[in-house]
């Protein structure tokens, strides 16, 4: 091998390690300060007598329907009513929703009307019962959730305490099968980078992002944000409405507690590159160019120490430095996703020595949006992503 190659070879390396070692140092302090994002128990603030308002869209989710709203009609906090919006699915979730509903006596089913154009189905399904509700307090929760007991009464203690007029929980995750287990804590760990909670719990602070799964939110403030219908055509809904929540000057929370609520996540590879491709349809980053800096970035670390082992092993030059370069992109990954996999119920943490693998095929993803505005499907429609904005 030529020594030009071998040396931009070995300081690109040297980059790539330093790269790692940074966002190791960067994750260690942001889980340093979790412990201030946990609920605490309920307080002598909350009452009963408050109407909370629970909203769950529906479309396809037979298999999860029934568990998610006996775990809504099974809460300590006894005031609520509960909407369920089926979103024209096409198996037996409007069925299986019902009779629950119907036996709890405090909800009601809503029978969702055809997707308007510019509207995405989550979002639609989310403003349709909105306008059915009538809580003071409305709390939005995805179908293939489970709430723990006191949820609801711990939040609502938890928001009022605070002063906060929204809150959301980041979810623990219910993995099912190879593909979910590899990719949703990466997933997860990406998140947790590019959103720290400390910027987005600072109501100054530049960040902002809301789980889908369980936001808990002021009639009032999500009135004055304009609900989901400011964000109807955004695929990724929950994070442009934290946006809005700071543009709008709205205190609000997001929390760290996986004993509060467990989120069901697509197995399949095909559901999970959906789910990828998704995510990465929304304009996240805010620029095209920033996006692909991004993805470059992250295949530089998750791809190039193996890479460049393989390239000096051919060419006969493999050294001690190339494989221990290569060792670094796959334990410093494996290090940064255990606290994700901890919040699963799995808790596979063998799969934490292919995070390198998941980070490539979430970069991918995003490479794909990127390139092409590419569609995907999702919840049994086919949506066209949009472009991403030049500047």
């Amino acid at each position: 091998m030529p020594d030009l190659l071998l040396w931009i070879l070995a300081s690109l390396g040297l980059l790539t390690g330093v790269g790692w070692i940074v966002l190791l140092f960067y994750n260690a302090r942001e889980l340093s300060s979790y412990p201030n994002f946990v609920l605490s128990g309920p307080s002598s603030m909350t009452s009963n007598e408050e109407v909370v308002s629970v909203i769950v869209p529906a479309r396809n989710e037979e298999m999860m329907i029934a568990k998610c709203l006996r775990s809504i009609a099974g809460q300590t906090h006894r005031n609520l009513e509960i909407v369920v919006v089926d979103d024209r699915s096409t198996d037996r979730t409007a069925e299986m929703a019902a009779s629950v509903v119907e036996a709890d006596g405090r909800g009601r089913m809503v029978h969702g009307e055809g997707l308007p154009d510019g509207w995405v189905g989550k979002n639609w399904a989310c403003h349709q019962g909105f306008r059915v509700s009538r809580g003071e307090w409305l709390l939005f929760v995805d179908s293939d959730s489970t709430l723990a007991r006191d949820a609801v009464e711990r939040t609502l203690s938890h928001a009022k305490r605070n002063g906060k007029d929204a809150l959301s929980v980041f979810p623990r995750g219910e993995l099912r099968g190879f593909w979910a287990k590899m990719v949703w804590p990466v997933l997860a760990s990406v998140i947790r980078l590019l959103y720290p909670l400390r910027s987005v719990n600072d109501s100054k602070g530049r960040r902002a992002v809301l789980f889908g799964a369980f936001i808990l939110i002021k009639r009032g403030a999500y009135e004055r944000i304009g609900g989901h219908e400011a964000v109807r055509g955004d695929f990724v809904e929950d994070k442009q409405m934290a946006n809005n929540l700071k543009a709008k000057g709205v205190p609000f929370g997001v929390l760290l507690d996986g004993a509060v609520l467990t989120a069901g996540l697509a197995g399949g590879f095909t559901a999970v590159w959906s789910s990828i491709n998704r995510i990465a349809s929304n304009p996240v980053r805010e620029r095209k160019l920033a996006g692909f800096g991004f993805v470059l970035a992250g295949l530089m670390l998750f791809v190039f120490p193996l890479l460049s082992l393989g390239v000096s092993a051919i060419g006969g030059t493999a050294t001690t430095f190339f494989i221990v370069a290569a060792a670094i992109s796959v334990l410093s990954p494996a290090a940064i996703v255990t606290y994700d996999v901890r919040n699963t119920t799995s808790r596979s943490y063998e799969f934490t020595l292919l995070a390198f693998a998941a980070g490539t095929l979430i970069m991918l993803g995003i490479l794909r949006q990127l390139l092409g505005g590419a569609s995907f499907t999702w919840r049994g429609r086919t949506y066209k992503s949009p472009r991403w904005r030049d500047s």
